[in-house]
This record gives structure tokens, C-alpha cells and sequence, in this order.
């Protein structure tokens, strides 16, 4: 994404600092971060990076990078401002400090919107680089590592013209008697993408040499262009809008994970019929072993006891030597020999009744593959919900009792021992509230924080359920403890509901178990 372009999707988010809500991520490659109603989507994908600003976002995915779970747990203040250098492909997104449950320190995300070499990075104040979507190390760039723990070098220096600002003159001098393909290397924020749009757009070619004339053209055109670099693009090249990208984006990254899967089922298939071969190559030893078996049945009184192998004279009057279990008899091991041919059999009708069906649908699914590039849209939605495993959901229990707190904050509340233990062990997760009176018995309650930062009134309303439902619900001024789930764990062979806790806070309630009364 070139330069001019960013800038006017950074000056279409306003106002800023900003509050805003939890990180989404669709994919490993895409970074939502809500604003209000309208989101920052970040698409990390070379080499087609780009930034977009945008109406909607999606709920959360289902998995994360690892650099994504970073950004959840540091980037989690408000954005407080977004700096681009220069008309550079380079971004800068500043975050306030957090005061949420888990504060946490200032941090400053950079953007690297450039194209192959694209990247995301997380920076303290220092300019340490706490984590990256993609390291890179001395053996892929000796001059420039990109990987936690040490500074963040910025993109090297360059001196261009601002179209913003540019005058007439100043394009003449630069110019005049050059060709359009000096415009890159003079302008700054113009890449090979829209210096051919505003070539289009003046009517000029690319190799003559521009006069007075030729440059009066081409300064309208770049005035419109500072103005509104996208509608230029998109009127110069009848370029698709930003939905249409985003369900090209979308329709890719289906593609990609389709594959990926269909290629697993063709080796499934491939195996399977490999086993199918196998079996059918185990039933020519049938004939074998039905020999063998003929042959100890008829010679079962001339073998001794516990031979280990023994020569005979087959029924065509042949030499046969066999080997023999010594601990069964010779009629024992015909027994044997008469049980794995029935299976081998056995093993081969099945192979037999399934080797058709097997070829057929690994015919099919070859074809799949090799037309994935053309499928249509519905197709590709057909074949995704039928290959593509649906996520395994939890079974959700329904112990105690459920609240639905400030800002419509989820609350459990277990009411005996056992409940205690499904609701902060099962039902918790890691970064979920969990409270409890201090010094009584009582329910385990949890706040499900869906990775946000959970309100402290949203606390209040819970502490004061965990001391109404404890010993010292006819008390006042009750302490009730609080800390994030993952750090309460359960001692080896503790009883049913008992738990112990670190990094917890208190604070002080009277004993409620409707809170919202007093809230109202």
C-alpha cells in the first residue's frame, strides 16, 4: 500500500485518543482493533499489507498467534494517537498506559505496510521491540534483525518532495525536461501504482519528456490526486472497492485453509487405499498357509512334540519345510494357521468392498484440488462448511447461578463445593475474575471478562454477591477478595472447593444478593 493512500486512511480516524474495545482477529494475518462503531483493520499479508478504516468488525476467532495474544495482553490502553513518518509506508500506533485489573505500560505499535517485507511490531517507550508477527534474523537481513529484546531500528532515512505541499515551481524545477518515471523517485508517498493512475489521470505517457504544457496537466491531476488518492486509483483503473477487497481477502484465506485440509484428506485416502493393498497382498498367502495347515492335519501323528519346525512332502510330492509354534501342537498350529487365513479373508472382502469407493473419492478429491483456483464463490462455501471441521464447542454446564452484572458482564456464582469446582476449573477461563470472601466459607464467583478489562463497578456488584453467599452474608463491611483465574489453583488432594490464590486486591462491600437494587 503506498504512502498517499495511508494517509488518507489515517486522517479518516478521528477523534483521537480513542477508546476502544478487544483485539480481533480473524485470521493470523488480519488485526482489527474496534474504534467505536468503525474498526482499524490492519492486513499483515504479503504482499498485499494494507490499512483500512472501516464500518464493522468481526466477533472474536477462535485462535491466535502468538504476537496476536501479545497485542491482547500490552496493547490494551486507549490509542492515543497514530503517527505516520513522513508520507513513509511505516505506521506508528501509540497506546496509553492501561489501568484495567492488569495495568499495563505505554506501548507503540508499528505498522511496516511494505508489500513482501511486511510486519508488525510491538515497541516499549524505550524502543525495545517486545515481540514481532514475523522475526527476522542476521541470516535473512544482517543489517536489520527484527526480534524481541532488542532495539527497533527504523526504516532507513530518504529525502523526497511532499505532494501535499508542493507547488508548481518546485514540480517544474524537479521535473521539466524528465520524464514521468522520475516522479517516484522525486515524490514522496507515490509508488508504482499511483504515479501510473495519475499518469492516466493527466493523459500523459510514460516516456515523453515533459514540457510546460504536459506539467500544468499533470499538477491538476496531482492536486486531485493529494485530495483523494483512492477515488483517483479507483477511476483510473476501475479498481473494485474496499468490500470487494475484503471478500477477496476473505474468499483467499478460505482458499488457503481449504486447501491445506483437502490435502490432508488425499493423504488420508492415499493411506487408506495403501492399506487396502496390503490386505489384498496378505490373502496370497492364503494358499500358503492352507497348505501348511493341510499338511499338519494329515501329518499330525508322525510330528513330534514340540518341534520347533518341521520337513514334509507336500501333496504334489514336493519338499516343504514349515515353522512351527513349539508350544502347540501340530494340530494346534494347523488350528492357527486355519484362524489367519480367515481373518487375511476377512481383512480382504472388506478391503474389496471398499477399494472402488476409495478410488472414486480420491479421484474426486484430486479434482477438487486442481479446480480450487476457478471454484466459484458458492462452491467454495459449499466445500468449506463440508471439509472443513466445525469448531469443537464446549459443553457448557449450567451450575449455580448466572447474574448479568454492569455493562452486561457475565457472573457465576457456584453454590456448594462441587459448583465450585466446575465454575472456576471448567467454566473459567485464564483471564477471568475470580472472587471470594476473605476469611469465611463461600461460592467461588467469576467474572467471564471475554479478554476485556472488567470495570471495577463490575467488581462491586460481584464482591458483593461472593459475601452474600458466604458465612458472613449478615455481616457488614465485608473484605472480598480478587485476582484473575489463572491464579488460583487447586492443592493436590484438596477437598472439594478448596482453592489457594496470589496477586489478589480486596475491597470492602456490604453483603448483597441483588446488587442492582443498590445500583438503581
Amino acid at each position: 500500500m503506498e504512502g498517499l493512500l495511508i494517509a488518507e486512511v489515517l486522517e479518516s480516524i478521528s477523534p483521537l485518543p480513542a477508546e476502544r474495545l478487544s483485539w480481533r482477529f480473524p485470521d493470523e494475518y488480519s488485526f482489527i482493533l474496534p474504534l467505536g462503531k468503525k474498526a482499524i483493520w490492519l492486513f499483515n499479508r504479503p504482499p498485499n499489507s494494507r490499512i483500512a478504516f472501516e464500518d464493522g468488525y468481526p466477533a472474536f476467532g477462535s485462535t491466535h498467534s502468538g504476537f496476536q495474544d501479545l497485542l491482547v495482553a500490552k496493547a490494551a490502553g486507549r490509542l492515543e494517537r497514530i503517527e505516520q513518518l513522513k508520507l513513509d509506508r511505516v505506521v506508528k500506533f501509540y497506546f496509553e498506559a492501561s489501568e484495567g485489573f492488569v495495568p499495563t505500560p505505554e506501548v507503540v505499535l508499528v505498522a511496516e505496510l511494505t508489500g513482501r517485507n511486511c510486519n508488525l511490531i510491538l515497541l516499549n517507550t524505550e524502543g525495545i521491540i517486545l515481540g514481532a508477527a514475523r522475526d527476522i534474523t542476521v541470516e535473512q537481513n544482517r543489517f536489520r534483525q527484527i526480534r524481541s529484546g532488542i532495539p527497533y531500528i527504523e526504516p532507513p532515512p530518504y529525502d523526497k518532495l511532499d505532494p501535499r505541499s508542493l507547488s508548481f515551481v518546485a514540480l517544474k524545477e524537479a521535473l521539466e525536461g524528465q520524464s514521468l518515471k522520475r516522479l517516484r523517485s522525486i515524490l514522496d508517498g507515490i509508488g508504482p501504482n499511483l504515479s501510473e493512475a495519475l499518469a492516466v489521470t493527466a493523459g500523459l505517457s510514460y516516456e515523453k519528456k515533459l514540457d510546460e504544457t504536459s506539467l500544468n496537466h499533470l499538477y491538476k491531476a496531482l492536486s486531485w490526486l493529494v485530495k483523494e488518492p483512492s477515488v483517483v486509483m479507483q477511476k483510473a483503473f476501475d479498481l473494485p472497492d474496499v468490500d470487494t477487497l475484503r471478500k477477496r481477502e476473505e474468499r483467499q484465506a478460505k482458499l488457503e485453509r481449504l486447501q491445506t485440509q483437502l490435502v490432508k484428506e488425499e493423504k488420508l485416502l492415499e493411506r487408506q487405499l495403501d492399506d487396502v493393498e496390503r490386505a489384498l497382498a496378505q490373502l496370497d498367502e492364503a494358499d500358503r498357509l492352507k497348505l501348511e495347515a493341510d499338511l499338519l492335519m494329515a501329518y499330525q501323528f508322525q510330528i513330534p512334540k514340540n518341534a520347533s519346525h518341521v520337513d514334509l512332502i507336500d501333496f504334489e510330492n514336493q519338499p516343504i519345510h514349515i515353522e512351527l509354534d513349539a508350544k502347540l501342537s501340530a494340530s494346534a498350529n494347523a488350528q492357527e494357521r486355519y484362524l489367519r487365513i480367515k481373518k487375511r479373508q476377512a481383512r480382504a472382502e472388506q478391503a474389496m468392498s471398499r477399494f472402488d469407493d476409495l478410488t472414486a473419492e480420491l479421484a474426486s478429491l484430486r479434482k477438487i484440488v486442481a479446480g480450487l483456483p476457478d471454484v466459484t464463490d458458492r462452491h467454495l462455501d459449499e466445500l468449506y462448511a463440508t471439509h472443513i471441521p466445525k469448531e469443537k464447542t464446549q459443553l457448557k454446564l449450567e451450575p449455580g447461578i448466572r447474574y448479568k452484572g454492569p455493562l452486561d458482564y457475565q457472573i457465576m456464582v457456584g453454590r456448594n463445593a462441587r459448583e465450585n469446582d466446575i465454575v472456576s476449573f471448567k467454566l473459567a477461563r485464564s483471564k477471568d475474575i475470580w472472587l471470594h470472601v476473605q476469611g469465611y466459607t463461600g461460592s467461588h464467583v467469576i467474572i467471564q471478562a471475554d479478554n476485556k478489562d472488567v470495570p471495577f463497578e463490575t467488581i462491586l456488584f460481584a464482591a458483593q454477591l461472593a459475601a452474600a453467599y458466604s458465612k458472613a452474608g449478615q455481616s457488614e463491611n465485608v473484605p472480598v477478595d480478587y485476582t484473575l483465574r489463572k491464579n488460583v489453583w487447586k492443592p493436590k488432594g484438596a477437598a472439594p472447593g478448596a482453592v489457594h490464590y496470589t496477586q489478589q486486591k480486596t475491597v470492602y462491600v456490604t453483603p448483597s444478593r441483588r446488587p442492582e437494587l443498590a445500583q438503581d
